[in-house]
């Protein structure tokens, strides 16, 4: 069987188009683990409160690293909406670029799974660039400006075929059309092809009860295995670690025992409650039981979004001066967010796709062996363990949906 992918996509609909990897990275001038996690978690509040009882599934890092290329176009409070929406409202844009420039290089040096960044910038032929703007996104996202005539009828596929090409044709469409006063769009995707460290054996997965969050109880095929996992078991919650390849990245499965552990455990998710629990963990054998499952996610995020604090980038007040600074005056129309996820015996497959539309306006001691059924509505995130970056998550109500 193959090695399964993750793979996430963020489109800022500018517009973008790079295929070469970015040049080596300097030293960070600031973590982005902390803050793109609490982007991250934010966002799956507020998009598991716009569709409660759904199953919700996202790739901060995709999104961030989009935001993050878009803010170097904006300017005043426009800009200073995306960075507090990002968690970097302290820090200078070129601060941010050089933390992502190293996020990005070193998401790629991992030899035991196969991760891969891309970045890409199109915009509408003949509209001017300001150089700053290309430069900077050339250089830290190794994001090279493309022409594309976002008027034409070719122009959806275009993306399209970029978007394929880097996710390895598991998101083969994130355009059916562009709106026609969009001037930029820019692209993000991120790649990850590995397989678990303990795989699960197929002939031990067998039809077993999952509860959903309506209450709906469906037979979905429960994979079982039994191993030294990292486990804990504390305040109404279990949690465990399912290592990738050489354990560079993980899965977290957190199971909640009802509803309102689940609540309590979201309302409370920062990236310190998170590391807090990953410390708790403990070196036990047990028996791991789990969904075998594929889901599909789907969103708008500019509610989201504006709630988290970048309101003005979608309206006429805002500034992004830094793209172009004649007239007409841009904005930021829409995001749109779409992602996959399948979970089986040999390892995980995700991709997620984001895109931004801009317009112009008119280890410790065993103890005794754990029993961990995952039968009912569970959060998951998807680590890599050496940079503390997430790359996914995300809250799974209905595995059979």
């Amino acid at each position: 069987m193959m090695t399964r992918l993750i793979a996430g996509i963020a489109c800022v609909l500018l517009a973008t188009g790079a295929t070469t990897p970015p040049p080596a990275a300097s030293p960070a001038a600031i973590p982005l683990d902390g803050s793109y996690s609490q982007f991250g978690f934010s966002a799956l509040r507020e998009l598991r409160a716009e569709q409660p009882g759904s199953n919700i599934f996202i790739s901060p890092t995709s999104v961030a690293i989009a935001l993050a290329m878009v803010a170097n176009g904006a300017e005043g409070s426009t800009r200073s909406a995306i960075l507090q929406t990002l968690g970097a409202q302290n820090e200078t844009i070129d601060a941010l670029n050089a933390a992502n420039q190293t996020l990005i290089a070193r998401l790629g040096e991992s030899q035991a799974v196969q991760l891969s960044i891309a970045n890409a910038l199109w915009l509408q032929q003949g509209f001017p660039l300001k150089p700053a703007f290309r430069e900077a996104l050339g250089t830290s996202y190794g994001a090279q400006a493309d022409n594309l005539d976002f008027r034409s009828a070719g122009a959806p596929a275009v993306v399209n075929a970029w978007a394929a090409k880097h996710t390895h044709d598991r998101i083969q469409k994130i355009v059916d059309t562009i709106d026609s006063s969009t001037i930029i769009m820019l692209a993000n995707a991120v790649a990850f092809k590995g397989k678990w460290t303990l795989p699960f054996d197929p002939k031990s997965t067998q039809p077993h009860d999952f509860t959903t969050a309506a209450g709906v109880v469906r037979k979905v095929p429960m994979m079982q295995n039994a191993a030294e996992y990292a486990y804990a078991n504390r305040g109404g919650i279990q949690a465990i670690r399912l290592p990738y390849a050489d354990g560079t990245f993980a899965m977290y499965v957190v199971l909640p025992q009802d509803a309102g552990a689940m609540q309590s455990f979201l309302s409370n998710l920062t990236p310190d409650t998170f590391a807090d629990l990953r410390s708790s963990l403990e070196s036990k054998r047990g028996t791991i039981e789990l969904p075998r499952f594929t889901i599909t996610f789907a969103a708008r995020l500019n509610g989201m979004l504006a709630k988290l604090g970048m309101g003005i980038a979608f309206g006429r007040a805002a500034n992004f001066d830094g793209i172009h600074p004649a007239p007409p005056p841009l904005q930021i129309s829409e995001v749109r967010h779409a992602s996959y996820l399948k979970v089986d015996e040999e390892g995980t497959e995700a991709a997620a796709v984001t895109t931004v539309g801009v317009v112009a306006l008119a280890i410790r001691a065993n103890v005794a062996p754990f029993t961990m059924i995952v039968d009912r509505p569970f959060f998951l995130a998807i680590r890599d363990e050496h940079s503390g970056q997430i790359l996914f998550t995300g809250t799974i109500a209905d595995p059979g949906a």
